[in-house]
């Protein structure tokens, strides 16, 4: 394994929040954003080192294909 292979599917919360919202919303998220969604339970897993957080990037589109759902709104005429 080579230096920089050990930690390759990583990324820390910074550039995620900001790879994220540019893809998702066409603007970054703030980094306080992920952290309150860590907070709550509502995001994607997050690895602690030290005092630095980092994401498996196969984690992270697993937590985002959960965030799938159906339609909820009914399609008929109120």
């Amino acid at each position: 394994m080579t230096k920089t292979d050990l930690a390759a599917n990583y990324v820390g919360r910074k550039q995620l929040a900001q790879d994220l919202g540019e893809r998702l919303r066409g603007r970054p998220y703030s980094e306080h954003t992920l952290i309150r969604w860590e907070r709550d339970g509502r995001g994607p897993p997050a690895t602690r080192v030290g005092r630095d957080v980092v994401y498996q990037l196969a984690s992270v589109e697993t937590w985002l294909r959960s965030q799938e759902r159906a339609d909820t709104r009914s399609s008929g005429a109120a």
